[in-house]
């Protein structure tokens, strides 16, 4: 018994040395050196400390952002530097930040600085724009509390080896840290001061849009069957922020509205009728034959089908993003609204931007203006008729 037992013992000593002699013959000894780290070392903090940003700086002390930061408890952010040459173009030096106040410094900062993290190589993967939120926010508009303020946004992409901000191109001249990245700017940007409606309304070449909106808006009003357009064009929480692709006076005229009494014909050329449930049980809400017309013009956009985020689209994301004509802006579900699609089409033509509804015969309508941005969103203007079917 005590033979088995040893023989046990020792054959169990002789496996664990054979495997650690296994072991150690199977180790490779490196070759080459290791591969030194060549990434960012400093905090975006420190790294805009090292740079020759003055006024930028300048504005950073004096509002106390440091403490802001803290308060805010952002691990990682990005900030939009403008130089000091475009800080002075926008007639703003380092001595005249001293006599600024801190209110308007705050507004100015604060537009400058996004609450989360895009470095420069996630920015050149972008297909489009990426919505990104600056820490300026409001309470002072329709439906915004201080627990649940309008947010003005920054949108970041990058097209043709150009950094994309609100559909504008930059250099590209990011600098990298281990917890943000400061893109240097040679321009300050300008948050937006207007509403869809402020604009459109003051500005004489829309008469007849407006008054499109309007005749619709009477007759919903009149029956209790949609929200005003007139109504979605301003800023409120009910409603989030889209893209409106803005037809001239000329560009009615070339589709047959010569006078707002044809556009008041249109809207009668049908009774709206009542709401209704489809053969596949989508909830319907009949539009104008006017606003029919006009429903691709704002991609589909109405209050019983707000989508889920803001459908802000620049020229980059029109001309980048194959992927966006005919894409779902939400999933329907029975007994309420059907499906979203975005109903246009868009492409680059030397240069211009081209737009047609899907499945319409007429030819497609260039862009004459291009991104003008608004706190609700963004107009592209065409002027050589609509997108009917």
């Amino acid at each position: 018994m005590m033979k088995r037992k040893y023989f046990i013992y020792t054959f169990a000593l002789f496996l664990l040395f054979l495997s650690a002699c296994r072991l150690k013959d199977a180790q490779v000894t490196p070759v080459g050196k290791p591969l030194e780290y060549a990434g960012p070392t400093r905090k975006i903090r420190e790294l805009l400390d090292s740079t020759n940003l003055t006024v930028y700086k300048a504005i950073w002390k004096k509002v106390n952002m440091d403490s802001v930061i803290a308060d805010g408890a952002w691990q990682a952010y990005t900030l939009l530097a403008p130089t000091d040459d475009a800080f002075a173009k926008a007639g703003i030096t380092a001595d005249k930040v001293k006599d600024m106040q801190v209110e308007d410094l705050d507004t100015l900062l604060f537009y400058h600085v996004l609450d989360s993290w895009l470095s420069g190589d996630q920015l050149k993967k972008l297909t489009g724009s990426n919505n990104m939120r600056s820490l300026l926010r409001r309470t002072d508009l329709p439906g915004f509390y201080s627990n649940d303020p309008y947010i003005y946004a920054q949108y970041l992409g990058y097209h043709d080896g150009k950094l994309m901000i609100n559909g504008k191109p930059y250099t590209l001249k990011p600098l990298e840290a281990i917890n943000g990245t400061i893109y240097v700017l040679d321009a300050v940007l300008n948050k937006p001061e207007q509403d869809m409606y402020d604009y459109l309304a003051n500005n004489p070449e829309f008469t007849y849009l407006m008054e499109a909106f309007r005749i619709s808006d009477s007759i919903y009003q009149l029956s209790w069957k949609q929200p005003r357009m007139t109504d979605l064009l301003k800023t409120t929480a009910q409603y989030k922020s889209f893209t409106l692709f803005a037809p001239t006076n000329r560009a009615f005229q070339q589709s047959g509205f010569n006078t707002v009494d044809d556009l008041r014909q249109r809207a009668l050329l049908y009774d709206v009728g009542d709401s209704y449930y489809n053969d596949n049980m989508y909830y319907v809400s009949p539009t104008t034959s006017l606003d029919s017309v006009l429903s691709a013009n704002h991609l589909d956009f109405n209050a019983a089908m707000k989508p889920n985020y803001p459908l802000v689209l620049f020229s980059n994301d029109l001309t980048d993003n194959a992927m966006l004509a005919g894409f779902q802006i939400r999933p329907g579900s029975t007994y309420h609204e059907g499906p979203q699609f975005i109903r246009l089409s868009f492409a680059n033509n030397a240069g211009s931007i081209m737009v047609k509804q899907l499945g319409s015969s007429l030819p497609a309508r260039k862009l004459v203006t291009t991104d003008l941005l608004f706190r609700n969103g963004v107009i592209h203007v065409i002027d050589d008729g609509l997108f009917m079917p």
